[in-house]
């Protein structure tokens, strides 16, 4: 299902296309993702739940790769391999994770990037 997003005006396709690009140079959050479909294309409950899934697995089939702060790597970032390898698994592990727990991720959640960007 498209949705297009309310203040921007281009599809989640595209919002997708463009953080997959974002991720290339810079960390793309969980919680960005979430309040993107939130805020920005007005989604809650389960299909907010599917666009974040969505989201994730997109971002991971294309190149990028869950990480998390990690003050002991050289630039504080590292992969984490926690929620699986493939990218529906890892899409799947974060959404149930973020769903059982009732409370929106936050910028010491897990982020998305390319091998260059951490």
């Amino acid at each position: 299902m498209t949705h297009m997003h309310l203040r921007a005006g281009i599809s989640d396709t595209e919002w997708f296309r463009r953080s997959l690009f974002e991720a290339r140079t810079d960390q793309v959050g969980m919680w960005q993702m979430v309040k993107a479909g939130r805020e920005g294309f007005g989604l809650s409950g389960t299909v907010l739940a599917a666009f974040v899934r969505r989201f994730i697995e997109e971002m991971v089939a294309g190149g990028a790769e869950p990480i998390v702060g990690d003050m002991s790597a050289p630039f504080g970032w590292s992969r984490t391999t926690k929620y699986g390898i493939r990218p529906l698994d890892i899409a799947i592990s974060l959404v149930d994770e973020w769903t059982r727990s009732g409370v929106d991720p936050d910028v010491d959640g897990v982020w998305f990037a390319f091998p260059s960007a951490f």
